[in-house]
């Protein structure tokens, strides 16, 4: 089982190198390198599992994002929302393979989010407003009761 998670791990670290590869050569690097690139490229599809190489190259012949970070809980594919279990459970299992529950991309935690172990300030902010204005309606509920009884 061990092993198994171990092959994930660099699965996970081949295919967003494919996909930073497939970008690079995309992009227009100088042909100097573009040799290097489509050799590294071949290596590196001749060691992904045929299964999710289709899968891969299934998203990237539709113009979608294969390979995509998850930033502040959010798909960098599709943009939309992990589920906090979900999300949960990417941070629990970040260096394996994820995939995307809404649009299929593999996905991955960008080192921030790792780092941080949580979404942090986003989270937090909504309660602490929330706090504040039950604070506010109390003192003025608690000034009106006053105002009435003198």
């Amino acid at each position: 089982m061990k092993r198994f998670g171990n092959q994930s791990k660099k699965i996970a670290r081949w295919l967003r190198e494919l996909s930073d590869l497939d970008l690079n050569r995309r992009s227009g690097t100088p042909e100097t390198g573009n040799g290097a690139i489509a050799e590294r490229i071949n290596v590196l599809r001749e060691r992904i599992p045929t299964s999710m190489l289709r899968h891969y190259d299934h998203l990237k012949s539709r113009g979608k994002r294969s390979v995509a970070p998850v930033i502040r809980g959010v798909c960098g594919s599709c943009h939309l929302a992990f589920p906090s279990g979900v999300l949960a459970n990417l941070r629990r299992t970040r260096e394996t393979l994820n995939v995307c529950i809404n649009c299929g991309a593999f996905v991955y935690l960008v080192e921030q989010e790792v780092t941080n172990g949580r979404v942090g300030a986003v989270a937090r902010s909504p309660k602490k407003i929330r706090s504040k204005r039950r604070n506010a309606c109390a003192s003025r509920s608690r000034q009106g009761k006053l105002g009435h009884a003198g």
